[in-house]
């Protein structure tokens, strides 16, 4: 893979010639460009009225035109699966590379700590740095058009030769590395040298096996290549279009037009062809293919550097409350701190206020006001919406406000406790009241009939209670279009009879009502 920097402009980037597909599409495209000025120098000379008309310009222009947005279509949409094929496969080696490495570090840190077990730790850490880097070689390997690819790892002086005979006559080398792996970890979980609890080691588990997860998925790329009978058919068009180019063009446009055309379409269309051959495989040695030899070299060191006693021990701090407290900043690099010319713009902070006792009242009371504001519009939508419905709503509504009324009103001279000079002492009986009788006398009744007005009351309590209920069942509606439920049924369970006919008139819906007392307190 070619290393390169766009800059500002990228201007250099179209000068260079290592790695291009120009010389490739130039080798296709300047053959096309001087066939089309011979044919078309010919038709020019010795064409006759059959080729030098409209018609056949016009078919021409065409039949070439369609050709070539085909083409495009065609190999765009190939040249686009090929760099996601190239782009996957890089990112499927990095996900193997970090998980194995997360992998390794895990089971270095995992190492005991006591002085009599360094030099077992020491021949574990060293093995475990081999195999790694071996893992990472046949991983390579497995993914390369060439499965015989040489890479570098490090040394592997020490290990028995019996292993390695085995391991060169298995034919997944990467599961049987996988496997001593995973079985040296239990082994010297046994022995000591990896004191941590098996949940705790799982996770070196964990993270190897998803690296060789993601290499599989790599190996989808290198085995799997664009299909057949698609790359058959892109190329024999694309020979086609090339054959028919000059001609299709001599006739459609003059010579100079012709040879500009064939030059500029085959040698974009050819491009876009070879950019997909050379992205399509992404794991050879090719010159824009991954670079694997690099992956390859840095892998052994990040491995080698972790070897290192330094990279095992956590650097000591020498804590200082008077300077670490005021955290300072400073630069990576050690230089004068960087000071931008323009100040950095304050975006503000956002707070989060919290509302006392009488800001939460006015809010409920706000929010209430609100509230009733909204039924009233629902209310005088569903009025406009059936007119029916809202007469019986507001019918209802005005008999159960006249009942209550009439509630309070019992309720309220009950509660008096010193009744008036004038009145009787209670006791008086059978005392008829009349609409025209004088106002010490009309006292004087309701205060003699004092025991049955507890008993009145309680009944216009259930007489409203009762309207609310039927109210509910005729079918009245709510502001929202539903049946009314603001009166609770509760009231219903102990029904008492209602008030006598001959204290009680009757209102325009059959609702009974005090006609002949009047009371004025």
């Amino acid at each position: 893979m070619i290393d390169y920097r766009a800059g500002t402009w990228g201007l250099h980037v179209a000068l260079g010639w290592n790695g291009s597909l120009a010389p490739r599409a130039l080798t296709m495209a300047i053959p096309n460009a001087v066939l089309t000025f011979i044919i078309a120098t010919l038709l020019t000379q010795f064409g006759d009225e059959t080729y030098n008309n409209e018609d056949t310009y016009r078919h021409a222009s065409l039949v070439i035109t369609t050709t070539t947005v085909v083409m495009t279509f065609i190999l765009y949409n190939r040249s686009r699966t090929s760099y996601n094929r190239w782009w996957e496969g890089g990112t499927l080696l990095q996900k193997t590379r970090g998980e194995w490495f997360n992998a390794y570090s895990s089971i270095l840190s995992f190492t005991t700590t006591k002085p009599e077990m360094q030099e077992q730790v020491e021949a574990y850490t060293h093995l475990l740095a081999r195999l790694m880097s071996l893992l990472m070689c046949c991983g390579l390997q497995q993914v390369s058009p060439n499965r015989d690819r040489p890479f570098a790892i490090i040394d592997l002086e020490g290990i028995e030769p019996a292993s390695m005979e085995f391991l060169n006559s298995a034919p997944d080398k990467v599961e049987i590395i996988l496997q001593w792996i995973q079985r040296s970890m239990v082994l010297h979980m046994q022995t000591g040298v990896l004191p941590v609890a098996p949940p705790i080691l799982s996770r070196a588990f964990q993270e190897v096996s998803r690296g060789i997860v993601n290499l599989q998925n790599a190996r989808k790329i290198a085995d799997f290549p664009y299909p057949y009978p698609l790359a058959q058919v892109s190329m024999i068009l694309q020979l086609l279009h090339w054959a028919m180019t000059p001609m299709a063009a001599s006739l459609a446009m003059p010579r100079g037009w012709a040879v500009l055309f064939s030059f500029s379409s085959i040698f974009t269309l050819w491009c876009i062809h070879f950019n997909a051959l050379d992205l399509e495989f992404p794991f050879g040695n090719r010159v824009n293919d991954l670079p694997m030899n690099e992956m390859q070299q840095d892998w052994n060191n990040s491995i080698s550097t972790l070897l290192d006693k330094r990279a095992t021990r956590p650097p000591k701090f020498e804590y200082e409350p008077m300077v670490h407290n005021q955290l300072l900043i400073a630069m990576s690099d050690a230089c004068s701190l960087y000071e931008p010319e323009k100040s950095v713009l304050h975006k503000g902070n956002a707070t989060i206020n919290i509302p006392d006792k009488k800001s939460k009242r006015r809010s409920v009371v706000v929010s209430r006001r609100m509230q009733k504001e909204v039924d009233s519009d629902e209310e005088d939508s569903v009025d406009k919406a059936d007119p029916d419905a809202s007469a019986k709503r507001k019918k209802a509504e005005k008999d159960i406000e006249e009942l209550e009324a009439y509630a309070k009103m019992l309720g309220r001279i009950e509660g008096e406790d010193d009744a008036p000079a004038g009145i009787p002492p209670a006791g008086t009986n059978d005392v008829a009241v009349s609409a025209g009788s004088p106002p010490a006398l009309h006292k004087e009744a309701l205060h003699n009939e004092a025991p049955e007005r507890n008993k009145n009351s309680q009944e216009a309590t259930n007489d409203v209670a009762l309207l609310a209920a039927s109210t509910l069942d005729s079918g009245p509606l709510s502001s929202s279009g539903a049946p009314r439920n603001d009166i609770s049924r509760e009231k219903l369970t102990n029904p008492k009879p209602p008030v006598e006919p001959h204290l009680l008139g009757a209102t325009s819906s059959g609702t009974t009502l005090p006609e002949r007392i009047s009371v004025s307190i």
